[in-house]
């Protein structure tokens, strides 16, 4: 297994394609077998990767549209918000296969059709591949990770985020072979030769303030403890959202720093958590999410700083080599879901973002796609979608061959 990472930000959209693409395979030296691609929405995303099927026709594709541009190991790669990368994987041994289906107000039968495309074209069709990445459009993050769950297990890791882009004005997109979607759903089956190693956290602690969700439906929280959640959350909050009681209003930015987060797993005593970002309070008190907190839940107020969400990401790829069954030296490459909102919070700080998760890979290329939601799996072994998160899926050499 081999694996190069190049980015582009140059204007034209063919040209930024065929130089990334020409750079990539210069650094494989051969032919790759997957080829996964983040780009900023203000490009021309259908010249850019119909230019890309072009030149691979053969070569499964996967990717979606990341706020403002990219990042890799050589840094973060944005001009006049145009920016985009690849990971390409030269992998003789394994197989790989993506597939994409535009909901058209069935997203579970689209996840369905995307998946059995990926698996299909993988010539793997019947087995239960090692990971699955997803690319998707804001909204159904929730039903299509159990759609999956139901038709390949729960036990296969789904990695990936919700394609972005810079205004939140729905210009997101995503991508596959030659396909360009504003509401599809994008699935790579992953088979690859040697390991992988996942993690799925964020760069929030949590506060003392704790509860327990007495009425929601779907992303709109109506209650905690019996009270309305915008009340209650302001309270925890020290009046942070307090011009918007009663009349409601938009909470982006302005809740950023404040998530709410659902306990998930403990592991040696520390919990991690699912978040989920407030986006609105309603005028009848409750709380419009980015992500789901089902009634029944257990819900704490989360906090988290500038200096937190720079070096987390380091942390989080730590943790996806400290999982995988490769070591450290056996790395190859690594795909990382970063939340745009946290990297909005901090704009001038991403090349620490950058350095840490250098850090924590040392030499190994990656690609980061800055993300409107995260999909990830928890140590617990639980798929989940959350928001302010961050993704690392890791692939490595094992056993034989290892260098």
């Amino acid at each position: 297994m081999r694996i190069a990472v190049t980015a582009s930000t140059h204007p034209d959209p063919k040209q930024a394609a065929s130089e990334s693409y020409k750079a990539l395979l210069e650094k494989l030296e051969g032919t790759p077998h997957l080829l996964l691609v983040h780009s900023s929405c203000d490009y021309d995303n259908g010249i850019l990767i119909n230019h890309l099927h072009e030149l691979a026709p053969d070569v499964p594709l996967q990717g979606g549209t990341s706020c403002f541009g990219v990042a890799t190991q050589t840094g973060f790669h944005s001009k006049d918000e145009l920016g985009m990368g690849i990971m390409g994987i030269s992998d003789p041994e394994g197989a790989y296969g993506t597939g994409i289906a535009d909901s058209e107000g069935d997203p579970a039968a689209a996840t369905i059709a995307a998946l059995e495309h990926a698996l299909a074209r993988s010539g793997r069709a019947g087995e239960v591949p090692a990971a699955v990445i997803v690319t998707t459009y804001p909204g159904d993050e929730e039903l299509i990770i159990r759609t999956i769950g139901q038709h390949i297990g729960r036990n296969v890791p789904i990695i990936g985020g919700t394609s972005a882009n810079n205004a939140m004005r729905g210009q997101w997109m995503q991508f596959a072979n030659g396909s360009v979607l504003t509401e599809g759903i994008s699935i790579a089956a992953l088979f690859p030769s040697g390991g992988i190693g996942y993690a799925f956290h964020s760069g929030f602690e949590p506060t003392g303030h704790q509860g327990w969700v007495t009425r929601a439906t779907k992303r709109t929280l109506h209650e905690i403890d019996g009270r309305p959640a915008a009340q209650v959350y302001n309270e925890w909050t020290d009046g942070l959202i307090a011009e918007f009681l009663p009349g409601g209003g938009n909470l982006v930015p302005i809740a950023g720093f404040s998530p709410l987060g659902s306990p998930v797993d403990n592991i040696a005593g520390i919990p991690s958590f699912r978040l989920s970002y407030p986006v609105e309070a309603l005028e009848d008190g409750g709380l419009q999410l980015f992500a789901e907190i089902p009634k029944g839940s257990e819900v704490v107020l989360m906090t988290g700083t500038a200096d937190s969400l720079a070096s987390r990401a380091g942390r989080v790829a730590s943790l996806a080599l400290e999982a995988a069954p490769f070591n450290a030296a056996s790395v190859h490459g690594a795909l990382v879901f970063y939340c745009a909102g946290c990297m909005l919070a901090i704009p001038d700080r991403i090349p620490e973002v950058v350095s840490s998760i250098h850090s924590a890979l040392g030499n190994t290329p990656f690609l980061s796609a800055f993300t409107l939601g995260e999909l990830g799996c928890f140590a617990e072994g639980e798929n989940r979608h959350g928001n302010l998160m961050i993704a690392v899926l890791a692939f490595g050499s094992v056993g034989k061959e290892q260098p």
